[in-house]
């Protein structure tokens, strides 16, 4: 797929959310490899764009993905801590932040009209969110995290994030997050 048919299929998206989802998919059938959206783009998919992320964090094959994003008219951007992002006015920053997912959980997978996308598991963005919540001392950043918990309460391996919370020392933190969602 060239650069003008991925730009006219984004431009068909009636959401951000639904953009980032087939971006994902896209993205994923182009360079022939598994593609998982993680960080707050899949918290954005997760919560139908109830929280809109600042780019679109991506788990795959490096090599692979850099060509398709190249040839869909991506270029390289320097951004915070030296992190290469790769950026196009629609849909922004991609973010390609590892080849692997580090989950004990299955991954969920979304259906789009152009093929499959995976998301990473709610559970561990919701420990992910406690953690930079905690370390950044944010309140927004633990809204995230409550937002997903609320959408999601009864299908979550709760004791899966209690004891990620508790190595991962941000235990208070959970606690306080399951007071609130009940």
């Amino acid at each position: 797929m060239d650069e003008r048919a991925f730009d006219s299929i984004l431009r068909k998206a009636r959401s951000p959310d639904q953009r980032v989802a087939w971006f994902g998919a896209l993205l994923a059938e182009e360079a022939g490899v598994p593609v998982i959206l993680v960080g707050g783009s899949a918290i954005e998919v997760y919560t139908e764009g109830e929280y809109v992320s600042q780019d679109i964090d991506v788990v795959g094959d490096r090599e692979k993905l850099e060509a398709v994003l190249r040839r869909w008219g991506f270029h390289p951007e320097r951004g915070r801590s030296s992190r290469t992002y790769w950026f196009k006015k629609v849909p922004g920053l991609v973010d390609l932040v590892g080849a692997r997912m580090k989950s004990d959980l299955p991954l969920q997978t979304m259906r789009t009209p152009y093929g499959s996308v995976s998301l990473g598991p709610p559970e561990d963005l919701i420990t992910r969110r406690l953690m930079r919540a905690g370390a950044e001392h944010s309140t927004e950043l633990f809204q995230e995290a409550v937002l997903l918990a609320h959408r999601y309460k009864t299908a979550l391996d709760w004791e899966y994030i209690r004891a990620d919370a508790k190595y991962e020392h941000v235990l208070p933190l959970y606690e306080q997050l399951r007071r609130l969602v009940g």
